[in-house]
C-alpha cells in the first residue's frame, strides 16, 4: 500500500505498516499533523496515538526526539504554520505518561506564559491536549489550570470557551467531579 493512499484511522494496517517502516509511517503523519483541514488533522493524531500506545514500534527515545521537534515548531522562529501539534503532543503525553515529567511543563505553559502563548486554532490545540491528559496537567503546572479556568470564563469566542470549559473539567482531579450519570435507569420521581 503507498503512504499517500494509507488510510490512518485503519490502525490494524497502520501498525502492520510501521512493523516494516516506522520512519515512513511517521512521515506521513507528521505531513498529515500539518493539515488545515480538520478530518485530515484528526486522522493523524489519532494515528500517532495508535503508534505511541505501542513502545516496541516508537521508543521513548524516538517520541522525545519528536515531542522537541513539535515543540520547536511551536515556536515562532521555526516559521511553521502548526496546525495539529498542540494535539499531537497531548495525545502523545496522554499515552505515554512517562513522558509527562519532561515535556508537560513545556505544554502547560503554552497555556500562560505570555512570550510563548499561543491564540487561534493553537491555543484551541493547546487547550484540548491539556484537557486530554487530564490531572496530571493540573498537577504539573497550577497556573496552567488557572489559565484555562479564566479562558473559559472571558474568552470572547464561544468556541475557545467551550473547549476551555470542556479543558478544566477534565483536569479537575477525579474526586472532585461530579460522579458520571447513570443513562441506563429513569430518574426518581419524588
Amino acid at each position: 500500500m503507498s503512504s499517500k493512499s494509507m488510510d490512518l484511522d485503519d490502525h490494524q494496517e497502520l501498525l502492520r505498516q510501521a512493523a516494516v517502516s516506522p520512519a515512513r509511517v511517521l512521515r506521513l503523519i507528521n505531513g498529515r499533523l500539518y493539515s488545515a483541514e480538520p478530518e485530515e488533522k484528526w486522522s493523524a493524531v489519532r494515528a500517532l496515538g495508535a503508534l505511541a500506545a505501542r513502545p516496541g514500534l516508537l521508543s521513548d527515545e524516538k517520541l522525545s526526539e519528536l515531542l522537541r521537534r513539535y515543540f520547536w515548531a511551536l515556536n515562532s522562529e521555526s516559521g511553521a504554520v502548526p496546525f495539529g501539534l498542540p494535539e499531537a503532543i497531548g495525545e502523545l503525553l496522554a499515552v505515554r505518561p512517562a513522558l509527562q515529567p519532561d515535556f508537560l511543563p513545556l505544554l502547560c505553559s503554552l497555556a500562560h506564559q505570555p512570550d510563548v502563548f499561543q491564540t487561534g486554532p493553537i491555543l484551541r490545540g493547546v487547550l484540548w491536549a491539556l484537557g486530554r491528559i487530564g490531572p496530571p496537567a493540573a498537577g504539573a503546572d497550577p497556573k496552567a489550570l488557572e489559565a484555562v479556568a479564566a479562558t473559559a470564563r472571558e474568552h470572547p469566542d464561544d468556541e475557545m470557551r467551550r473547549m476551555a470549559a470542556w479543558a478544566l473539567a477534565r483536569m479537575q482531579p477525579e474526586e472532585s467531579q461530579p460522579p458520571p450519570l447513570k443513562l441506563d435507569a429513569p430518574p426518581r420521581r419524588s
